[in-house]
């Protein structure tokens, strides 16, 4: 098969270009630049294209010539210089499916989010649901995996947030230290990804993959900061939610300078409002959970 990866050297589209190489699939990585991809994820035949450009089933077909089946892993968390949530999120991802349907793909796997839904309180997860909802409707053989909070090896958005307060000297300074999460595995996301690949898994289905209980934000980046070698804090503070709010609007000023900051109102929102999911068709569809956090925190490297 011949996979075609979008947003393929982002914080999870990278790690599933790796697992696809490892399997011996024929990979094409997708991202706004194939130096950058080359680079940070050798192995697979870079496309650089912006995707928010994407607006046109013409648009795609050239880059969707003998390509078997598409994992769709881009995104972005918020409004920004360079990014737009409507183009990348929904705009591009309903012309893409149109020209999967003429190309002949065979199948997409999409990587949305749990609670992504058109009454969401954030635009990242109103777009996801757009985006969703438009792969639903396509005559594709799709399946939607909505991943928790992603425990991985890099970070970005609400992991980067989490390891940037679990790294803090001294204190752990948090608010809403009591919303609930549902952390996963990046290798259990890739796992999942290869199978829905090789049609191990039930087609035209959505998927939360979500660790079987959920833990405080408290209790998550206590264990950040013991596995990247800190000592326990010695406070951990409840920081007023009109403080929190100040900060993220510096970060969102940032990044509409450029700078994807951790801080961004979106990953704060995220967390805040719970990050949690239905692991039951999971399980029902493979016969088997996935890792908890305590087993998935183990993939941060201690440096």
């Amino acid at each position: 098969m011949r996979i075609l990866i979008l947003g393929g050297y982002g914080f999870i589209g990278a790690e599933i270009i790796r697992a696809v190489l490892a399997e011996g699939f024929d990979c094409v990585g997708l991202g706004r630049s194939a130096a950058i991809g080359a680079r940070l994820v050798p192995g697979a035949r870079w496309i650089g294209v912006d995707m928010s450009v994407l607006d046109a089933p013409e648009k795609w077909a050239p880059h969707l010539s003998g390509i078997d089946a598409i994992v769709n892993a881009a995104g972005a968390l918020q409004d920004g210089v360079r990014d737009n949530l409507d183009a990348i999120h929904y705009r591009s991802i309903a012309v893409l499916a149109v020209a999967a349907e003429r190309a002949g793909v065979r199948r997409l796997v999409q990587i949305s989010a749990p609670g992504a839904d058109a009454s969401a309180s954030t635009v990242f997860l109103r777009t996801k649901a757009a985006g969703d909802a438009a792969v639903r409707a396509s005559a594709l053989a799709w399946i939607i995996l909505k991943p928790g909070l992603v425990i991985g090896r890099n970070a970005f958005g609400g992991t980067a947030l989490l390891r940037m307060i679990a790294g803090f000297p001294l204190i752990t300074p948090l608010v809403a230290s009591g919303a609930k999460i549902q952390t996963v595995s990046i290798d259990d996301v890739t796992d999942a990804v290869i199978s829905a690949l090789k049609g191990e898994i039930a087609l035209r289905r959505d998927y939360d993959l979500v660790e079987d209980e959920p833990h405080s934000l408290r209790e998550i980046v206590r264990g950040v900061r013991r596995q990247i070698g800190f000592p326990a804090a010695r406070a951990e503070p409840d920081l007023p939610a009109w403080i929190g709010a100040g900060f993220s609007a510096l970060a969102d000023l940032a990044g509409w300078l450029g700078w994807r900051s951790p801080l961004r109102s979106t990953a704060v929102k995220v967390l805040r409002d719970d990050v949690v999911g239905n692991p039951a068709p999971w399980r029902e569809a493979t016969g088997r959970s996935l890792r908890s956090f305590d087993e998935s925190v183990l993939v941060i490297p201690s440096t």
